[in-house]
């Protein structure tokens, strides 16, 4: 019975990583971002308040919690990541925020449409409006 039950998982969870598609973004194998993605969302000025926190707080909230960096439940969240070194405003695609703790880490969380949407707000100077 205990054999029978393993096989079911074991089932369960290889369909599960390898049938599954995802609309995230991957790096690539050398840990570059695919500059030619799809999305084409064109974005006038992007609010830290409206639009990045909520991605933040419903994506990443789960697992960067207080004691986790960058802590993104912290009342203090926009000063964590301007302060943390999170943020690269001369080159947004290679912010730590996109590269730690490994190439990809956080868009295993992210559509594209939301990476897209971050890398505009720090391109914009990474507001807190």
């Amino acid at each position: 019975m205990k054999i029978k039950l393993l096989y079911i998982i074991i089932i369960a969870v290889s369909f599960f990583f390898f049938n599954c598609e995802s609309s995230n973004i991957r790096f690539d194998d050398a840990g570059v971002y695919p500059k030619n993605t799809t999305d084409t969302t064109t974005v006038d000025t992007v609010f830290f308040t409206t639009q990045i926190l909520p991605v933040f707080q419903n994506n990443c909230g789960s697992c960067h919690f207080a004691g986790n960096n960058p802590d993104f439940e912290s009342p203090d969240m926009y000063n964590n990541l301007i302060n943390g070194n999170y943020l690269n405003i001369a080159d947004p695609e290679n912010s730590n925020l996109f590269y730690l703790p490994d190439p990809g880490h956080a868009d295993d969380y992210l559509t594209a449409t939301e990476h897209v949407l971050i890398v505009k707000w720090i391109e914009q100077g990474a507001l807190e409006n």
